[in-house]
């Protein structure tokens, strides 16, 4: 038997194993958004890493033709239009409200996802340009937000509306993000490294306390970096001239319905208003 007939046997066991375990415990696996339903919330109560088993089994879920066409043919509209949103709104920094919007959105759209966050890491190799996103890193204030946020909904397995707007504006980097990020599960998959998790102050400042760098920082600092990564992998965007390096190291979902997501922050449009005027007209929703 080939290895990939193998991984695939392998998800779509996965997939019956925790469909089991959810309808054993009252959650209904067959509604969108069912990580909301009292019985998982009740399960997240006792177990805070139990909204990974509902990203896990959306990312083993089974995909048919035609649900795939349908998710083909959504996703990268959708990303574009709020995308473009966001840049209207010049909306720097707002990646988690994205990741939530888009996550709920979806839902509404028929199709299964789940947010991810963690550290992202952009290379432009010939100019020796690099930027990073790190979740390993000094806060400025108390209140910052480490990292980055994207979606995943198979087979894409990063969906980025908003990595354009991290504040690259009147740097070099700017000439080479696109507005989306999109890769599916043909994207190579990469062996996390300290670089790409922890930023250059945090390794040099336990460098300093410790007399030597240490390559495996980010494991120390991340127990469950290699663990996690076995079920949601690090991966690399090859985009022109511009080179990616997404790091998941959480799953993380929206607690509140789109009609909240945004709302009240001051910061960009509600995520509502961004759905009724613009997305449910582009597909034909009323």
């Amino acid at each position: 038997m080939g290895q990939a007939k193998q991984r695939k046997l392998g998800a779509a066991g996965t997939h019956d194993r925790l469909t089991a375990e959810f309808v054993s415990v009252s959650i209904d696996p067959t509604a969108f958004g069912f990580y909301d339903q009292p019985a998982f919330l009740a399960r997240e109560q006792l177990d805070p890493a139990y909204l990974e088993k509902y990203a896990e089994w959306v990312a083993t879920r089974p995909l048919d033709a035609a649900y795939e066409a349908h998710v083909r043919e959504t996703v990268p509209k959708l990303a574009s239009l709020v995308a473009a949103a966001l840049t209207a709104d010049d909306m720097q920094g707002g990646c988690i409200a994205a990741s939530s919007m888009i996550t709920r959105m979806l839902d509404r759209l028929g199709i299964w996802s789940f947010g991810v966050v963690g550290s992202a890491n952009l290379d432009v190799p010939h100019l020796d340009l690099r930027r990073c996103l790190h979740t390993i890193d000094i806060k400025d204030h108390p209140d910052a937000v480490l990292g980055h946020a994207w979606v995943c909904a198979p087979p894409f397995f990063i969906i980025d509306a908003s990595l354009a707007l991290q504040h690259w504006a009147g740097t070099l980097m700017a000439e080479f993000v696109p507005p989306v990020v999109l890769a599916d599960a043909s994207t190579r998959t990469v062996r996390p490294l300290v670089e790409d998790c922890v930023s250059v102050a945090v390794r040099e400042d336990y460098a300093e306390h410790a007399g030597r760098l240490d390559s495996k920082l980010h494991h120390r600092l991340e127990p469950r970096l290699a663990s996690f990564g076995s079920h949601f992998p690090a991966r690399e965007v090859h985009l022109g001239d511009l080179r990616v390096r997404y790091v998941p190291i959480a799953i993380r979902q929206t607690d509140v319905p789109l009609e909240f997501v945004n709302a009240g922050s001051g910061k960009g449009r509600p995520a509502i208003e961004i759905w009724n005027d613009e997305i449910a007209p582009a597909f034909g929703l009323g």
